[in-house]
């Protein structure tokens, strides 16, 4: 169980901060929930209520540096490949995307920003979907570990590809 303070990675909502735990009734029954904020959310208007005892809603822990450093280069052993029908990547992609498969998430990144150069590359124009998904995939990413490492979220994508080319310890 988490405390009140406590910073979790929620699924959808990225980074958020746990401000209390209290109980509620919200759906005809009382049950006790935590009530949390996104920390990108600045203004502070989404609130964000999910219940103690849900196996629905899966929060963690943000990780620590070691951990990230891991995931980032376990990432290049993940076997995502560019799929070209359409409609079986935007199944395939989205996910990846909503799993918490932090390394699958980097590695589909990466898939994306190459298929991105290339079409670029070649005059045509990258699809709405696809820069859709790479901009939904890098906020995720960027935002836990930016806030795990106290890095500026622009700092994250060097920080990545210098992980990437480092040699194994």
């Amino acid at each position: 169980m988490f405390q009140i303070g406590s910073i979790v990675m929620h699924p959808s909502a990225g980074v958020c901060n746990i401000e209390d735990i209290r109980e509620e009734k919200l759906t005809g029954q009382k049950r006790t929930y935590y009530i949390m904020h996104p920390v990108s959310d600045n203004n502070g208007t989404t609130t964000i209520y999910v219940p103690v005892d849900t196996d629905k809603v899966h929060l963690r822990k943000l990780m620590g540096k070691d951990e990230i450093i891991s995931i980032i280069k376990h990432s290049t052993t993940e076997n995502i490949e560019w799929i070209d029908n359409t409609n079986l990547r935007k199944a395939a992609y989205s996910e990846i995307l909503r799993s918490d498969n932090t390394s699958r998430i980097i590695a589909l990144i990466t898939v994306l920003h190459t298929k991105k150069e290339h079409t670029t590359k070649a005059g045509k124009k990258f699809s709405a979907f696809d820069d859709k998904i790479l901009h939904d995939a890098e906020k995720k990413i960027h935002q836990e570990f930016s806030h795990a490492l106290s890095m500026q979220e622009e700092e994250i994508p060097k920080f990545i590809i210098t992980q990437l080319s480092a040699e194994p310890v």
